[in-house]
């Protein structure tokens, strides 16, 4: 009955002044940055999208207002599901070696009675890149928090999708924690804890996180794989024999580290339009790096088609942190029933 998309930059809890430390890395380090299916270093990257004059976008006037507007558009979608009053909520949601580490799934389902959710230790805060650290408080609580989960509907979902959507999913009974030297973190990943904070907010309700391996491509599914998870999760949902009004929530994009605001606003119209076909051949050089995030709002979108809600975009906005474009594109949307 209720579906919302939202973003989940760090950028959006980071001070506009404090982009540039973000900024400068990307300028600096020479990791290569995807931008339209190819791999570029900043110089070329620059180069080629000189003719943009994107550097106009970096003033700290245009930063604050794109911030103030993502704020409004979060306190929308806050609004929307308050209104709305879901008993449940499915988060279609995906992890970075926070939560998997040796082993990662293609899809995993989190069926547990609790989530819990912490701050990150001062060992995890060190091994984090620049910039990170200070963003924390947009999906960490200050303290040890847990938030219901629903272990029943969780195991149903697990069930269902494995026998009769045909879809091979790893069952958590409980959140997994990497425990190791690498760990970056004991709580929730960001995609989650973004969405307890600044939608549900103190609304948060029992909830199945549902995990979409986006970032490791080894085993990354399809574009075409993804829709076909979120058209089988809403068939697994609308099974469930309990009376009870569901919300999916999904995070995550749209373009970054590179901000594409044709390719963003191409990606919007096929959800909003149901456009199936354009969704599902999306190339995987299309979907690398933090764009890759798009597959988890696929299925949700997905979900919600077969579900009959309709989308609607709350709002878009554009966070730049360079003249090459670097930074994060932000999409706030929401799916209701038709009238």
């Amino acid at each position: 009955m209720l579906g919302i998309g939202c973003a989940h930059t760090p950028q959006l809890h980071t001070l506009a002044r404090d982009w540039d430390l973000r900024g400068d890395r990307d300028r600096q380090d020479g990791v290569p940055l995807w931008f339209r299916g190819r791999k570029l270093s900043y110089a070329e990257l620059e180069r080629e999208r000189a003719a943009e004059n994107l550097g106009r976008y970096l003033d700290m006037a245009t930063r604050e207002e794109s911030l103030r507007r993502s704020f409004a558009a979060m306190d929308a979608l806050h609004a929307s599901f308050v209104a709305a009053a879901p008993d449940v909520v499915v988060i279609v949601g995906n992890d970075q070696k926070e939560i998997f580490s040796d082993m990662i799934p293609a899809f995993a389902v989190i069926a547990a009675d609790s989530i819990v959710n912490v701050p990150r230790t001062s060992e995890q805060n060190a091994r984090l890149p620049i910039g990170i650290e200070i963003s924390d408080h947009g999906h960490l609580p200050n303290d040890r928090t847990i938030y219901p989960g629903h272990r029943a509907l969780g195991l149903h979902l697990a069930s269902h999708l494995v026998r009769d959507g045909g879809f091979d999913v790893t069952l958590c009974h409980e959140k997994p924690t990497v425990q190791d030297d690498r760990s970056l973190l004991f709580g929730m990943p960001h995609a989650y804890g973004f969405l307890y904070k600044n939608v549900m907010r103190d609304h948060v309700v029992p909830h199945v996180p549902v995990d979409v391996n986006c970032w490791y491509y080894e085993n990354s599914p399809t574009a075409a794989r993804c829709h076909d998870f979120g058209t089988a999760l809403a068939d697994a949902i609308a099974a469930w024999n309990v009376d009870a009004r569901v919300a999916v929530l999904t995070t995550g994009g749209l373009t970054h580290f590179v901000v594409d605001e044709a390719w963003d606003r191409m990606f919007l119209e096929a959800m909003r339009t149901r456009d199936a076909k354009t969704l599902r051949a999306l190339p995987q050089n299309e979907l690398m790096a933090g764009t890759s995030e798009c597959k988890s709002w696929i299925a949700a979108s997905a979900a919600m088609d077969r579900a009959g809600l309709s989308m609607t975009v709350v709002d878009y906005q554009k966070l730049y942190r360079t003249e090459g474009g670097t930074g994060s594109s932000c999409a706030f949307t929401r799916w209701l029933p038709a009238a």
